[in-house]
């Protein structure tokens, strides 16, 4: 067991798709969503409650508008994101080559939700509440490693995010992979979880 290939990988953007239903949120409240992902960036250089953070943005930019309902109905899009039509599949196979993990930027009880279902398929699921830290900071992935137990030096990270996971990871890890879910360019590259099989022969 211990010879078996590790691989961690981000989830939300990168397994579920965590766009989709906070856009149509978003939309809904006649917000741009671009707006609130740049004020997003901004928000999580410090580490505090993910929840608390989708609340701030939002207030921030509704102002006046803002109603505690609209910050609580977020939370619940964010929490339910659906997986990518890929995502199953593919973790049902890394499994049956590697041992898996997600270090992601969140805390324990949303990803407690957006898991259900999908939650055997990890040896070890640790957030930004465990680490205390946000990606891209390298102490978030230094942090999870030293929880999972794991040299990083033996690890493959996953991520469909160059600045959040992959720019910082790389320093750290044996190798990383960018998983193409929004057209950004990197060293070694793959279209779907399937595709990380060929990189694992």
């Amino acid at each position: 067991m211990k010879n078996r290939t590790i691989i961690t990988l981000d989830l939300y953007g990168t397994l579920v798709d965590w766009k989709y239903t906070i856009n149509s949120f978003l939309n809904f409240l006649g917000i741009n969503p671009e707006d609130f992902f740049k004020q997003e960036i901004e928000e999580i250089k410090e580490y505090k409650p993910y929840s608390l953070v989708l609340k701030n943005v939002l207030k921030k930019i509704m102002g006046e508008r803002y109603k505690e309902e609209y910050g609580e109905a977020l939370i619940y899009y964010f929490a339910k994101s659906p997986p990518f039509p890929d995502t199953v599949l593919g973790l049902m196979k890394l499994k049956e080559k590697a041992r898996l993990g997600i270090i992601s930027n969140t805390e324990k009880r949303l990803i407690k939700i957006t898991l259900t279902g999908i939650e055997e398929f990890f040896d070890w699921i640790v957030t930004a509440e465990d680490t205390g830290f946000y990606k891209p900071n390298k102490n978030a992935f230094l942090k999870a490693y030293e929880i999972m137990g794991l040299d990083p030096k033996e690890v493959i990270h996953v991520s469909s995010y160059l600045n959040y996971d992959l720019l910082p990871a790389e320093q750290i890890v044996k190798k990383t992979i960018l998983l193409d879910r929004y057209g950004f360019e990197w060293k070694c590259k793959v279209n779907n979880l399937l595709e990380i099989l060929k990189i694992l022969e």
